[in-house]
C-alpha cells in the first residue's frame, strides 16, 4: 500500500526479508545484525567458562546447558541461538544441550521453563543461555526460589539486551552478561531517515550513519559485564 501511495517507510527492529527490501527503492530498515548479538553472548560465556573451572560442577570438560529461545523464526532469536552456541564450540569448548525451548521473550515463561528444567536437572546444569534479559531476569528468578546465589550455590545465566534490570542482576552477581542492544541510537537513527525522507531529501543527508546492501543501518551491539556495565548505564540517561 505503501509503494502504491508513493509513502516512504522505514521499518525498525524486526528486518524484512532481503526481498522484501529490494521489492520497493523507498524503503529502508534500522536495526541490527542478528548474529552479532549471538556471537558476543558467545564470547562472554567462553570468557566466564573459561575463568572460572569450577562451573564444570561434574568435571566432565563439557559444558552442560540450558537454552531459553525466544520467538521462532524470529531473525534476532534463531541467529543468537545458533552464534551462542557455535561461538563457544569454535573457542574448543566441549557442550552437550540439556534443553532448549521457547520461552517467546517472556520473562514468566523463562520462569516457568526453568522451573520443569531445575526439576528435571537440577544441578546437572552448568549454564543457562537466554535470548534475551526477559527470559534471563525469569529464569534467575527460578533459581533463587531454588536457593541459587545463596552462599556458594550459583548458576551462571547470560541475556541479551542489557536492558536496566539486567544491569542490577549484573551488578548483583546473578546475571554474568548481556549484549546492550542499543536503543538510544537506533531510535535516533530511525528518526533521523525518516526525517529525511518524509522531506524528500537522501535518507543519510546530514548523519553519520551508513546503509549496507540490504539497504539497512546497522547498529552495533556491545557485550556488557561488570567491567563495562557503566557504557549500557549511560546509555539510557
Amino acid at each position: 500500500k505503501a509503494k502504491e501511495a508513493g509513502l516512504p517507510v522505514v521499518f525498525f527492529n524486526k528486518e524484512p526479508s532481503a526481498e522484501d527490501m529490494a521489492s520497493y527503492d523507498q524503503c529502508w530498515y534500522v536495526g541490527t545484525r542478528s548474529a552479532e548479538s549471538g556471537e558476543m553472548q558467545g564470547q562472554i560465556i567462553v570468557d566466564t567458562w573459561k575463568a572460572n573451572p569450577a562451573w564444570d560442577k561434574n568435571g566432565d570438560g563439557v559444558m552442560q546447558y540450558v537454552l531459553l529461545k525466544g520467538e521462532p523464526g524470529h531473525p534476532d532469536a534463531e541467529a543468537r541461538t545458533k552464534y551462542a552456541v557455535e561461538t563457544v564450540v569454535n573457542a574448543g569448548i566441549q557442550v552437550e544441550e540439556l534443553e532448549l525451548q521457547t520461552g517467546m521473550w517472556d520473562s514468566v515463561k523463562g520462569k516457568e521453563l526453568m522451573d520443569a528444567w531445575l526439576a528435571k536437572h537440577g544441578d546437572a546444569i552448568e549454564y543457562v543461555i537466554a535470548n534475551n534479559d526477559a527470559m534471563a531476569l525469569g529464569a534467575i528468578a527460578s533459581l533463587q526460589a531454588e536457593g541459587y546465589f545463596a552462599d556458594d550455590k550459583f548458576m551462571p545465566v547470560v541475556g541479551v539486551d542489557a536492558i536496566p534490570d539486567a544491569l542490577v542482576q549484573i551488578k548483583a552477581g546473578t546475571l554474568v552478561g548481556s549484549v546492550l542492544n542499543d536503543a538510544a541510537n537506533q531510535g535516533k537513527a530511525t528518526v533521523d531517515l525518516a526525517l529525511n525522507v518524509a522531506m524528500g531529501k537522501d535518507p543519510l543527508d546530514g548523519t553519520e550513519w551508513t546503509l549496507d546492501e540490504v539497504k539497512a543501518v546497522r547498529v552495533p551491539y556491545l557485550g556488557i559485564t561488570l567491567d563495562n556495565i557503566t557504557v549500557a548505564e549511560e546509555s539510557y540517561k
